[in-house]
């Protein structure tokens, strides 16, 4: 009955220490996947404002097209008009 006791109790104890040990383990695993995930979010941001850039200035250079566009129209109708008033 001793016996039985002792290896219960050696093998709880044992079973314990190796359940500790691996939430050690698990610990780190977690620990390793929330950098990872971080580590991507990061990436993923910097992605973002890259294309959010190449974005803006594409569109800056559209506006300022359509705005010399618009311009020369101007003084194309402004020709016009000063060439009936003659």
């Amino acid at each position: 009955m001793r016996r039985n006791l002792a290896v219960f109790l050696t093998a709880l104890f044992v079973s314990s220490l190796g359940a500790t040990a691996c939430g050690g383990v698990q610990q780190q695993v977690e620990d390793r996947a929330r950098e990872e995930v971080q580590k991507g979010r990061k990436q993923v941001e910097k992605k973002v404002q890259e294309g959010r850039k190449q974005v803006e200035e594409q569109v800056g250079k559209k506006v300022e097209e359509g705005r010399k566009q618009v311009e020369k129209k101007v003084q194309e109708g402004r020709k016009q008009v000063e060439k009936q008033t003659r």
